[in-house]
């Protein structure tokens, strides 16, 4: 075998560029769970973000930040490859759910709901 790619150096080396930007491609979400198990292994907890924010999304980040520790980062606007979509589902799967599991709650539904009560405007009262 080691023969045969010596003698087809060039073949074998555009090959092996093919097969591993494919491999990359595709091993988004695996890549993210592995970045997320590394990150709540050393004590740091994030969650990824992209697209549109809501109108209350930094509210959000800083109750979370404030209260928990954990941050919130962007990592795209509203434009993005499947392949960063996979990845940031994988990291966030594992994050959410060690933060979920550290705090003994579910801290994500519980600071979108505050930041959304917070960022509505209060009902009148009529007499």
């Amino acid at each position: 075998m080691g023969t045969f790619i010596r003698r087809h150096r060039w073949p074998s080396a555009s090959l092996m560029l093919v097969a591993g930007s494919i491999g990359w491609l595709v091993s988004g979400g695996i890549r993210g769970q592995l970045v997320a198990h590394f990150d709540v292994a050393r004590g740091h907890y994030e969650i990824l973000t992209f697209g549109l924010p809501a109108p209350w999304r930094s509210e959000f980040a800083r109750i979370l930040r404030d209260r928990y520790g954990i941050e919130q980062r962007v990592v795209a606007g509203c434009v993005v490859t499947p392949s960063l979509v996979a990845y940031t589902e994988g990291y966030n799967q594992v994050s959410m759910t060690a933060a979920n599991l550290k705090f003994g709650r579910d801290v994500f539904k519980e600071s979108a709901d505050d930041a959304m009560a917070k960022m509505r405007p209060p009902t009148p009262r009529f007499r």
